[in-house]
C-alpha cells in the first residue's frame, strides 16, 4: 500500500521533503557535558545512544534533554555514571560507524534513540531490522549490558512540520519500522522495547514542529527510569 502511495504521489513528497528541510529550523544540541557521575546510592552505569532526539535537540538546555531528565529521574536513589552517544541526523548505519571507533567499556543499561533518520533515509524494513541485529551484536561486544532498551519510532505522520501527503506517507514508513523492532525485540531476551506510541496527543514538540519538546523528553525520560529501576530491583539481593 505505501508503494502505490510513493508511486502514485512520488514527486509530490520529493518536493514536499525539500521544501520541509529547507524550511524547518536547525536547533542545537543542548548537552555538552556527555560523560560523569551523578547521584547517591547504588550504582549503575548507563550509555544513551542516538541520533538528534538522544542530544537533546529541542531542548533549551541539558537539564531539560532526555539525558537531563532521565538523570533526574535516577539520581535521587542510584550513583549514575552516564555516557552519551549522539548526533544531529545520525541513521543506524553511522552509528554502527560511530561505535566502531569505540572503546570497550562495562555498561549496566544501554538505551537507543534511533530510527526517525532511517525513515527519512527510506531504509526498508528488512535492511533495518539487518541493522538492528548489527546494532545490537556490536553493543554486545563492546558494553556486556545487562539490558539493552531499545526507543520505538515516534508516531511520524503527527510532526507538524509534516504537510499532506508527507506526513501520511512517512507515517505509514514509521509505523511500519516500528512494528518491526518490537517483534523484533520480543525474541531476544536482553533486549526491551520502549513504545512512543503512549503520550498525549496535545503534548508540545519543539519549536521546529519535527523534535520532541521537553514534556516529550519528560515522559520518555519516565519511561526509560521505570525500566531501569524496574530491572535493578529484579536483581537486587
Amino acid at each position: 500500500m505505501n508503494k502505490l502511495f510513493k508511486l502514485i504521489l512520488g514527486p509530490i513528497l520529493w518536493l514536499q521533503g525539500k521544501w520541509v528541510r529547507y524550511k524547518t529550523p536547525l536547533l542545537p544540541e543542548p548537552v555538552e557535558i556527555t560523560t560523569g557521575v551523578t547521584g547517591h546510592g547504588e550504582n549503575i552505569r548507563i550509555l544513551l545512544m542516538g541520533d538528534s532526539s538522544a542530544a537533546g535537540v529541542g531542548a533549551d538546555t541539558a537539564e531539560q534533554s532526555l539525558l537531563g531528565q532521565l538523570l533526574a529521574e535516577l539520581s535521587p536513589n542510584y550513583q549514575v555514571h552516564y555516557k552519551l552517544l549522539a548526533k544531529t541526523g545520525r541513521t543506524t548505519q553511522s552509528m554502527l560507524n560511530a561505535l566502531n571507533k569505540q572503546p570497550i567499556e562495562d555498561f549496566d543499561f544501554v538505551i537507543t534513540a534511533l530510527g526517525v533518520n532511517d525513515v527519512t533515509a527510506q531504509v526498508s524494513v528488512k535492511t533495518w531490522l539487518e541493522q538492528q541485529s548489527q546494532l545490537v551484536e556490536k553493543i554486545t561486544q563492546l558494553y556486556s549490558p545487562k539490558k539493552i532498551i531499545m526507543s520505538g519510532l515516534p508516531p511520524m505522520g503527527d510532526f507538524p512540520a509534516l504537510p499532506w501527503p508527507l506526513n501520511t506517507y512517512i507515517g505509514r514508513c514509521a509505523n511500519q519500522l516500528d512494528v518491526a523492532l518490537q517483534d523484533f525485540c520480543k525474541k531476544h531476551e536482553k533486549l526491551t522495547y520502549l513504545s512512543f506510541r503512549e503520550f498525549p496527543n496535545n503534548i508540545k514538540t519543539a519549536s521546529d514542529g519535527f523534535h520532541p519538546g521537553p514534556e516529550i523528553y519528560a515522559l520518555w525520560a519516565k519511561k526509560i527510569a521505570g525500566k531501569i529501576t524496574l530491572r535493578v530491583s529484579v536483581n537486587s539481593p
